[in-house]
């Protein structure tokens, strides 16, 4: 983009110098990052300020300064573009991007599986034609609209998952994304102090259906009941998926686990085939469904899809699962509501297979009045499938207790506080071997006690001895 461009984008205002209309090839908020031909943009955050290192992404190449204060200092070397909100500019200047762009454009959201559903339909369009796609779980008001301005404006698809905590994020995230298709796979407990209650989650989510591009599509999930009602209320011509049997057009099924993955079934209107995937639990049928059947709705046919899936990578830390001794690591630990956090638990309970089954969970954050509740009824879904432990990192410990108590378990039960409390209850329980699922909120860094098993040799000893 130009600078008279982007002037006109984000409203900005200045004292530019003489320094022409030169032309700019990208954003950066990290003075790390920050290199010749890109704006830096001044983020305000409670932990940094990026005011502060502006002058050191200027001396590392940045060619302009979007702030939200005058920087007199930096203003004889590179123009400084003022705008009242920095975070509102960025978005602005990426919804003025996307609509230079002619790729179709893909949102997803959804309470569970989103970032795994991006990345399958990303895989997916890449065999149609090249995609960018978010960097990670990049989704928020900050991470979308650098998702956005990094993806190239020659591509023939772009798919961005979109996450929201809070009323009225949808809104500025769907404005700046204006998607041509969008993909509300579910709807669940999730961000529950800032939405209030699962309808709550519904509305929020399906605000991104008031801003699909005339002449597009939508998808909606029926098998959440709330999600289904919203849906069609603001989008009437939704299409509907279902991955627990109802009538639809969009369908899937898992068919069962095998020892590397599981098998699955589509059916995207006329078409129907089955698929082995390296993928286990039912869960997995959802995310598949929702990102085939938007690939189908965009074009594909059945060879893109196989590809496509084929060679997806789902990120780390969401559901990955590897060997470690006589031990299956399932690391789900990225961040956890009660919908995500059910679905880990029943596949990796499958996993198990009659061999032991041992969860390693963090408490769910962000439920605000439902928390109790939430924890309690997670410990009663805990003890329907047998655990032979479980562990327990949080201030609800006491909860989940209640739960597995109520519902009949008398296993053992650890509350531990960290890794090193973790390992050695671990280690005293003696197990020959079995699945392991660590899974948590974000803030409960649960990645930590799956790294402290996994660099424990002595599993591997107990292994060997158990025979295993």
């Amino acid at each position: 983009m130009t600078l008279s461009e982007i002037l006109s984008a984000t409203g900005a205002v200045g004292d530019l110098g003489d320094v022409g209309n030169p032309e700019f090839s990208g954003v950066a908020t990290d003075s790390r990052a920050a290199t010749a031909g890109r704006v830096f943009v001044c983020i305000p955050g409670a932990r940094f300020d990026g005011h502060h290192f502006a002058a050191e992404a200027v001396a590392k190449g940045a060619g302009a300064v979007l702030a939200d204060r005058p920087m007199p200092e930096l203003a004889v070397r590179v123009p400084v573009l003022l705008v009242k909100d920095t975070v509102t500019a960025l978005g602005r200047l990426a919804g003025f991007w996307r609509r230079k762009t002619a790729a179709r454009v893909v949102a997803v959201t959804g309470s569970a599986g989103k970032t795994t559903i991006k990345e399958l339909l990303a895989a997916i369009l890449s065999e149609m034609g090249p995609t960018s796609k978010n960097y990670k779980n990049f989704n928020n008001l900050i991470g979308l609209p650098l998702s956005i301005l990094e993806a190239r404006e020659t591509d023939a698809f772009w798919v961005m998952e979109l996450g929201v905590s809070l009323p009225g994020e949808m809104r500025d995230l769907a404005t700046m994304i204006a998607p041509d298709m969008a993909v509300v796979v579910n709807v669940g407990k999730a961000h529950l102090e800032g939405l209030g209650d699962v309808a709550g989650v519904a509305r929020e989510k399906c605000e991104l259906l008031r801003h699909v591009r005339r002449g597009g599509g939508a998808l909606a999930g029926m098998d959440h009941p709330e999600l289904w009602i919203e849906a069609r209320r603001v989008f009437p011509g939704v299409y509907g998926m279902s991955s627990r049997g109802l009538d639809a057009p969009f369908t899937a099924a898992y068919l069962g686990g095998r020892e590397e993955g599981g098998r699955f079934v589509l059916r995207l209107r006329e078409l129907a085939f089955e698929l082995e995937l390296p993928y286990r639990g039912g869960h997995f049928a959802e995310d598949i469904l929702a990102a085939a059947a938007a690939a189908h709705l965009l074009g594909a046919g059945e060879g893109e899809i196989r590809a496509g899936l084929a060679k997806a990578a789902i990120p780390e830390q969401r559901f990955c699962c590897r060997r470690h001794g006589c031990f299956q690591i399932v690391d789900d630990s990225y961040n956890a509501n009660p919908l995500s956090m059910r679905r880990a638990v029943e596949a990796a309970a499958e996993m198990a297979l009659g061999t032991a089954f041992v969860p390693v969970l963090g408490e769910m954050r962000e439920l605000g009045s439902a928390a109790r509740d939430e924890h309690v009824q997670l410990g009663e879904f805990l003890a329907a499938h047998a655990p032979a432990a479980v562990f327990f990192h949080g201030e609800s410990a006491p909860d989940v207790a209640a739960g597995l108590a109520g519902a009949g378990y008398a296993g053992p039960f650890f509350a531990v506080a960290s890794p090193p409390e973790f390992l050695k209850a671990f280690a005293g329980l003696g197990l020959a071997g079995g699945v392991v699922l660590f899974k948590g909120s974000r803030t409960m860094r649960m990645e930590a006690f799956a790294q402290a098993l996994c660099g424990c040799a002595d599993n591997q000893a107990s292994c060997r001895e158990a025979g295993a």
